[in-house]
């Protein structure tokens, strides 16, 4: 009968203490939902109070931790902000409250251990210095430099769940999800919780069938012991692309424009027994194409080889019968630099790019009186340079996209050729000069040796203006 009466007394308190820890945990987030009402309606000093009661009795409540440091935070109680935020993150780490413990240090003036710093104390060739670097870039939104920070730590350490959840969540912010998913599958596999098994099967699902089954062979290989590595090349390598630019030109062409008005004046005059009719390209294709070296990170060297077909200025004059059909196709090609400077991180980056450029241009001429042609072809060399702005969309792996608008600036005159009149066989060296206003034909070629009309200028072709358009590029 005694054993009997201690056991049901250990039944008894076993369950009073059930009991107790259930109340005790309920009191707690209580507690924390009333803080947290009066922190929304910004009353600090009792706010205060209810987040202290429910960390006094949880004092696991990381909750009511963040709660109590941003209560201090609202008051600008720094240090008691900083403590409260610290004890957060030991009880469920996040780089979300990493970052923002940052940003509280700045503000006390207080910078991280010196490992975290780039420069500290800790070498930038040993482990411990190249992830803390890597977190304090990923703090600092440079995400790029934060994962090869992290890919060169990985050369030295392939065990530490940090470095892997860091690195994960590097790729996922630069749109690499098939690494990403690698990287939180490896971190997992270390040490597994719900809410990063539901991260990791998400971004598994983005995944293509090739990248999903990529992923599941290396997170097989790493559950066999096998050593894994992320990128198939070391983390500092340099890029290079290939990028193809599609857009819109609109040429300004001021002396063809004055030929077509000249012509119509000219014909008015012949009081009625003449006609003229001229049509001018006013906007043409620009199609690039551009090799691309990475100098360094965010920013790149290309070398622009492009063409835009201006088209064709055509006449027809006809008097009396007979009639004159003159002809002028201008195509031009542009090769030159570009500095490209990306601005931003992630997977949508701005970019400016600036850079000279050389464009020869040449002018296909044919005059026909009578069907009897004559044929001339000249050419030019224009010099100018240009300014570029867009958008960078990198969200298919090694291939970027966007739009772009470029301010380009650059002209030829002086074209010079040979004009054929094969009826006479005649090849004469020429050159294309814009007469006055009120003479027609008025752009004309003036044989080499002879004294252009007074008041003629050298014809000019000016491609300068905007030119909107799209460009693809392609990494390897």
């Amino acid at each position: 009968m005694k054993m009997v009466k201690i056991v049901c007394r250990l039944t008894v308190t076993v369950f009073l203490m059930f009991l107790a820890a259930g109340a005790q945990a309920q009191t707690s987030d209580t507690y924390y939902q009333a803080g947290l009402k009066l922190y929304s309606g910004q009353d600090y000093a009792r706010a205060l109070q209810y987040f202290g009661a429910a960390i006094k009795l949880d004092p696991r409540n990381a909750a009511a931790y963040q709660g109590r440091g941003n209560c201090y935070y609202a008051k600008a109680d720094y240090p008691d902000a900083l403590q409260d935020y610290r004890q957060v993150q030991q009880l469920s780490p996040s780089p979300a409250i990493d970052q923002f413990i940052n940003r509280i240090q700045a503000k006390m003036g207080v910078t991280s251990s010196p490992d975290m710093m780039a420069g500290g104390n800790a070498s930038a060739d040993d482990y411990s210095g190249l992830f803390q670097k890597g977190k304090f870039d990923f703090q600092n939104k440079k995400y790029t430099a934060a994962a090869k920070d992290f890919e060169k730590a990985l050369q030295k350490n392939h065990t530490d769940y940090n470095l892997f959840y860091y690195l994960g969540l590097t790729y996922k912010v630069l749109g690499d999800m098939k690494n990403a998913t690698l990287a939180l599958g490896l971190a997992n596999q270390m040490k597994s919780n719900p809410q990063l098994s539901s991260y990791v099967k998400a971004f598994r699902l983005k995944l293509s069938q090739d990248d999903r089954d990529w992923v599941d062979q290396q997170l097989s290989a790493a559950a066999g012991g096998k050593e894994i590595n992320l990128h198939h090349r070391p983390a500092d390598a340099t890029d290079y692309a290939l990028r193809l630019e599609g857009g819109t030109a609109f040429p300004n062409l001021n002396d063809f424009t004055a030929e077509a008005n000249n012509g119509t004046t000219y014909a008015l005059a012949q009081n009625g027994t003449a006609s003229y009719s001229a049509t001018e390209p006013s906007m043409s294709a620009y199609l690039g194409f551009e090799p691309v070296v990475n100098l360094e990170q965010d920013i790149e060297l290309g070398f622009i080889v492009a063409v835009e077909p201006v088209g064709t200025f055509n006449e027809q004059y006809s008097q009396y019968g007979n009639t004159t059909t003159n002809s002028y196709t201008i195509t031009a090609y542009e090769l030159g630099l570009n500095l490209r400077w990306l601005i931003g991180e992630g997977p949508v980056k701005f970019f400016i790019a600036a850079g000279p450029l050389l464009a020869p241009i040449s002018i296909n001429y044919s005059s026909t009186v009578n069907n009897v042609p004559i044929t001339g072809n000249f050419s030019s060399w224009g010099f100018g340079g240009q300014v570029q702005l867009g958008v960078d969309f990198r969200m298919l792996g090694n291939i970027s996209f966007g739009p772009f608008v470029t301010l380009q600036a650059i002209s030829a005159n002086n074209f010079t050729g040979d004009l054929i009149d094969n009826s006479n066989n005649l090849d004469i060296g020429s050159t294309l000069y814009t007469l006055p206003n009120g003479q027609w034909p008025s752009v004309r070629p003036i044989a080499t040796g002879q004294t252009p009309p007074t008041g003629s200028n050298l014809t000019n072709v000016d491609l300068s203006g905007i030119v909107p358009g799209i460009h693809l590029s392609m990494f390897f």
